[in-house]
């Protein structure tokens, strides 16, 4: 398979929050063909803080996006799962029609905007397994990560309630990219659910609880390093295990990435094109990760 043009659509965190994220797709993407670009003047897509308080404004917001999008005319991807979501939603609301939709048309009108619904929104990890395939990524390692076993974190917003690329029952994207950077998946049965990152300010004991559960999990299945597609997943299990002497008993520092960090370590790419250093992962993991030891890290 062959990879090819894409507009971008980093979202907020990318540019803030999850900087890491952006500089090793970046660096990632050019080492593996993939041409991408950013869409002129986007906009936050609302996340899903935004719906639960204005599902108008929410709709809005995203579909200002794609009606920015839409006279490209190229295939929109993003790194961020709520983003993806969010604007997947929002072509499913204007393609389906009614109040909303009717009140979403009304906004991008006021705005000089139209859009008739013609833009597809992928995931970066669907790009990865579908579009560039395995077989190319392997053909590209330089620095295989031979025996590491990686725990395949999906989180919650990738898989549902819009999955495309992959199984939203039983996904393998995950394991198909951590088999083509010559790593060992570590299944664990918490793969597909929730972190509780949403919840850290409105009921942080419950997402505390999710959060830690999901690390007990990884913890059993003998992981080494963890990948995640989202940048909020990495930041809410990397946050806890600074606190996992307390909340599981015993300290846990695994490094946790991104796909493009895993693959740009598999690439040989340096620790600042990975945005490495923007981890909250302990600096003797770091070293180890620069020097390719991901069995020290």
């Amino acid at each position: 398979m062959t990879a090819g043009s894409y507009l971008y659509y980093p979202g907020c965190s990318q540019k803030a929050t999850a900087r890491g994220y952006e500089e090793s797709l970046l660096a990632v993407a050019a080492t593996l063909g993939i041409e991408l670009k950013e869409i002129p003047d986007w906009n936050c897509c609302g996340a899903t803080a935004v719906i639960a308080v204005n599902k108008v404004l929410s709709q809005a917001l995203a579909a200002r996006n794609l009606a920015l999008a839409e006279p490209l005319g190229q295939t929109v991807v993003t790194p961020c799962p709520s983003c993806s979501l969010c604007l997947n939603k929002a072509n499913h609301v204007l393609e389906e029609g009614g109040p909303l939709a009717e009140k979403v048309t009304s906004a991008l009108e006021a705005g000089g905007l139209s859009y008739r619904g013609k833009v597809r929104v992928r995931h970066l990890l669907d790009v990865l397994i579908n579009d560039v395939g395995t077989e190319e990524i392997k053909s590209k390692v330089k620095s295989p990560l031979a025996g590491v076993r990686i725990a395949p974190y999906y989180g919650c917003q990738i898989v549902r309630p819009m999955c495309e690329g992959d199984s939203a029952d039983a996904p393998q994207n995950l394991e198909q990219l951590i088999g083509a950077v010559g790593g060992e998946p570590a299944s664990f049965p918490l793969a597909t659910a929730c972190c509780g990152g949403a919840l850290a300010v409105t009921r942080a004991d419950v997402g505390q609880k999710m959060c830690t559960d999901i690390l007990r999990s990884i913890k059993a299945a003998e992981a080494q390093l963890v990948v995640t597609p989202c940048s909020l997943c990495q930041v809410t299990l990397d946050m806890a295990q600074t606190r996992s002497k307390k909340l599981l008993g015993e300290r846990m520092r695994l490094p946790i990435v991104t796909p493009s960090q895993l693959i740009g370590l598999a690439l040989g790419l340096t620790p600042k094109q990975l945005g490495l250093n923007r981890l909250l992962t302990p600096k003797k993991c770091l070293r180890a990760l620069a020097k390719g030891d991901t069995q020290a890290a």
